[in-house]
């Protein structure tokens, strides 16, 4: 990893420690060895994502990426996407330029004015974000991935650099 991604991967992982609950996991194993000694081993995983990361396993797998996309579109909590939410996630997590991600009502599969997690999910499924995300296509967002693309989510005039309205806006 170069000096410039891995600068930006620690400051995303500032910036992820502040907007999101991190949560630890210790697993203690224990080994019986052939001269009838054991050998204990601990090993404490900190997981930035415990809300997204549905199965604990540390990583953000391409059936909790959806979820997770969906959680932070859905922007006042409301279990549904609104036109307004959807403008601003789809830019956001898209770029301005890409129109892959076509129209709000194109999501909106049932006519109903608002977009729930299953219409969401089968659409996110559609596009290539998922692969944006998992750079090194193992088909898992490790925590390295999950930084980078979350720093460049909220670096929203693509400087390298997360200003104060970009900070308060990733809230």
């Amino acid at each position: 990893m170069n000096f410039r991604a891995a600068l930006i991967a620690t400051t995303a992982l500032v910036l992820i420690a502040g907007v999101a609950q991190a949560a630890e996991q210790t697993i203690v194993t224990t080994a019986q060895n052939l001269d009838g000694s054991t050998t204990k081993t601990v090993t404490t995983t900190r997981y930035y994502y415990p809300d997204n990361d549905l199965n604990n396993n540390g990583i953000i797998d391409s059936t909790e990426f959806p979820v997770y996309a969906y959680n932070r579109w859905d922007r006042n909590g409301d279990g549904f996407v609104t036109d307004d939410e959807w403008e601003v996630g789809a830019v956001r997590w898209y770029g301005p330029a890409n129109n892959e991600y076509k129209t709000y009502t194109y999501w909106d599969k049932d006519g109903n004015g608002r977009i729930d997690p299953s219409e969401f999910g089968t659409q996110l499924t559609t596009t290539n974000l998922y692969s944006i995300w998992d750079t090194n296509a193992d088909n898992t967002i490790q925590g390295d991935e999950y930084a980078v693309a979350t720093f460049r989510l909220y670096d929203i005039n693509n400087d390298g650099q997360m200003s104060l309205e970009e900070w308060k806006n990733a809230q």
